[in-house]
């Protein structure tokens, strides 16, 4: 198993992939997470995944982060676009409901495909 590298666009001035030369890719890949820096031309390199070892990851108002670091990077008031103001809750709480909210949904459709495979015996 290799590593996976994630590449993420700032904005929407960093220039296409597709549109890169030999050398701004070669730049490109040569940036890690771990090293001084981690952008280049718009992009930003948040993290690897190496030999097969899994992270919960999640994707939060634009950004990818890994589950762990979630609450340190989540740690403003909630601004909640639909009224238009602040709510009084952080960031990560707000998605840990979302996500708890999320796995009981997904639970219930697995019981369900359970059963009715079990039934179909």
């Amino acid at each position: 198993m290799g590593t996976t590298t994630f590449f993420l666009r700032h904005n929407d001035l960093g220039k296409p992939l597709s549109k890169m030369g030999k050398k701004e890719l070669e730049k490109l890949d040569t940036l890690s997470p771990y090293g001084e820096t981690q952008h280049y031309a718009g992009w930003s390199v948040p993290f690897e995944l190496h030999n097969g070892n899994t992270y919960a990851l999640v994707f939060w108002k634009g950004r990818l982060l890994k589950i762990e670091d979630a609450p340190k990077v989540l740690n403003k008031k909630y601004y909640s676009k639909y009224l238009g103001k602040e709510v009084n809750e952080y960031e990560w709480t707000v998605l840990k409901k979302f996500m708890l909210a999320e796995m009981q949904r997904l639970d219930k459709e697995f019981k369900k495909f359970v059963r009715k495979k079990t039934k179909s015996k």
